[in-house]
């Protein structure tokens, strides 16, 4: 049975998750007038955008080097798109296709891949090592937690090949609308959307709060057991350090898990906001695998973690 220390742990490091990602879908799903979304969008694009990609877009938009009067520009150009909808422009999706192709970073993509098959090795070496050892039950021999490393550290380095990847995916697919006059305005067609999260990253994000809890419950048992056997037996007290140390490990791994939380629901959060700001407003894109969309390309539906939006207006 749980205890109630545990069980209130547990509660706690998933209750602000549980927030996030109810504030996460209000925003995917909220209806701003044009205007406040226009500004909104303008908003966050300009703090997505690199230094340089606003100011080669900025003569486009007949705005200095000033990031407030480029906002400003934006939005009006954004506002024209969500209140009269998108003109009609040769060539554009047949670009978006070819810089989406461009950009779609193969060599840090097999690395991934390659890196999460090291970590699924290790685990399967990890478990056929455990079922050989003959040690203690429950305590890993050096071997085993040299495998255990070995899990870790691929799949760390994994999820941050898979987030440079990424990164470079969308800082090339912004230098391409940045090229091209309104595009900023009128969205980046594309059939797989800007921030989108490889399985490097989503394992990651996803087992790590995971497993930190458990690591902090079990420390927590354990520590208090020890202690407790500690103050009954009152020989020997050469286990009190030890079990000392356990419980803060403990606490730490859960205060680590919260902390892990907050960051990721902070992180999709920016996500939707992005997916919102770049969303294109032009025909219904194809998608090699699944067909056609039920929506504009780069909407909010295609944010990792959540579900289609169910009750978004159209601008």
């Amino acid at each position: 049975m749980r205890t109630a220390a545990a069980s209130s742990a547990s509660y706690l490091s998933w209750l602000p998750l549980a927030r996030q990602t109810a504030r996460i879908r209000a925003i995917a799903s909220s209806a701003l007038v044009p205007h406040e979304r226009a500004m909104a969008d303008a908003t966050v694009l300009t703090a997505w955008l690199t230094t340089a990609q606003r100011l080669e877009y900025a003569p486009t938009l007949r705005a200095g080097s000033d990031a407030e009067e480029f906002v400003a520009r934006l939005a009006d150009e954004r506002r024209v798109v969500l209140e009269e909808g998108a003109d009609t422009v040769a060539d554009e999706v047949e670009s978006a296709a070819e810089a989406e192709r461009a950009a779609r970073q193969l060599p840090l993509r097999l690395l991934e891949t390659l890196l999460l098959l090291g970590a699924l090795t290790f685990f399967v070496l990890t478990i056929m090592s455990m079922e050989v050892t003959n040690g203690l039950p429950g305590v890993p021999t050096s071997r085993e937690l040299w495998l255990m490393g070995g899990i870790v550290m691929t799949a760390v380095l994994a999820a941050v090949v898979g987030r440079v990847a990424t990164r470079r995916r969308d800082r090339a697919l912004l230098s391409w609308a940045v090229k091209r006059p309104g595009q900023l305005g009128r969205g980046v067609p594309v059939t797989r959307a800007l921030q989108g999260e490889s399985l490097g990253p989503a394992l990651v994000a996803t087992l790590a709060p995971v497993l930190l809890v458990g690591i902090g419950i079990v420390g927590m048992f354990f520590g208090a057991a020890v202690l407790l056997l500690e103050l009954l037996s009152r020989d020997d007290a050469s286990m009190t350090t030890p079990a000392l140390v356990s419980l803060v490990g403990a606490a730490l791994a859960l205060l680590l898990s919260v902390v892990l939380g907050r960051l990721r629901g902070r992180r999709l959060e920016l996500v939707a906001r992005r997916a919102r700001a770049i969303e294109w407003f032009g025909p219904v894109l194809e998608t090699p695998a699944a067909g056609p969309t039920s929506e504009p390309s780069g909407g909010v539906q295609d944010i990792p973690g959540l579900g289609p939006r169910s009750d978004a207006s159209s601008p």
